[in-house]
């Protein structure tokens, strides 16, 4: 006797269920990135609000890749720019070229690239 077409939907959901949690790939970069800007950033910078100035000492990095100019230099916001930023530090910012490597830096930017 031949089951149901829903038979096997529903033993396909439940052998997924079965399987460990981890997350996809694009998942697990993002949460990278998300608990390196909290590890790293958010004791200087906002990323939840819009204002561009906040109480904090850094510029707010909410929508930074979508804004036209950057909060403090007025430059375009670019992905390599950020980088060199971000390892080698400005003014009040401080380098973590020696804290984050290659990865985790282009794993924080994809985080910041999503708000």
């Amino acid at each position: 006797m031949k089951a149901p077409a829903w038979a096997a939907v529903l033993l396909f959901v439940a052998g997924a269920g079965a399987t460990d949690h981890k997350l996809p790939p694009w998942r697990e970069h993002s949460r990278m990135g998300q608990d390196l800007y909290r590890e790293n950033c958010a004791v200087c910078h906002d990323i939840d609000k819009d204002q561009k100035q906040t109480r904090k000492i850094g510029p707010s990095l909410n929508h930074l890749f979508k804004n036209e100019k950057l909060p403090l230099s007025g430059g375009k916001p670019t992905r390599d720019f950020v980088v060199v930023k971000i390892k080698f530090g400005g003014q009040l910012m401080p380098a973590f070229i020696k804290k984050m490597n290659d990865a985790q830096i282009n794993a924080l930017i994809a985080y910041l690239e999503s708000k």
